[in-house]
């Protein structure tokens, strides 16, 4: 349900391109489409948690007026690398994601408190 609201999101903001390809490349990627997505500020947040506090395991900041796709850690301030295309941004993103992570669960990231 949440990627359908996201893709729809993605499809109705026409004048911003950078942020529908990166939907839809991340919503191709199998280890990505297991993760509860959200968007905060245009920036894309993975979540291994359905409930807020989210536990993101990993962010992608659309291409927008000639910047880079950039990957990011959570809290979404570290930038741990750049790419020219949603494709590629999408892969780099799957390279940090922990082997055997997912599908998301219900709950908050405070589950384990």
């Amino acid at each position: 349900m949440q990627w359908r609201k996201t893709r729809e999101q993605a499809h109705e903001s026409t004048d911003f391109a950078g942020f529908g390809a990166l939907v839809e490349a991340a919503h191709a990627e199998p280890r990505l489409r297991h993760l509860y997505v959200y968007s905060s500020h245009w920036t894309l947040g993975f979540s291994s948690c359905t409930g807020y506090p989210f536990h993101t395991e990993v962010g992608i900041a659309p291409a927008h007026n000639g910047s880079p796709y950039r990957v990011m850690k959570h809290p979404l301030a570290e930038v741990l690398g750049e790419t020219a295309t949603a494709e590629e941004a999408v892969a780099l993103a799957v390279s940090f994601l922990v082997t055997g992570l997912g599908p998301a669960v219900e709950g908050t990231a405070e589950r384990d408190e």
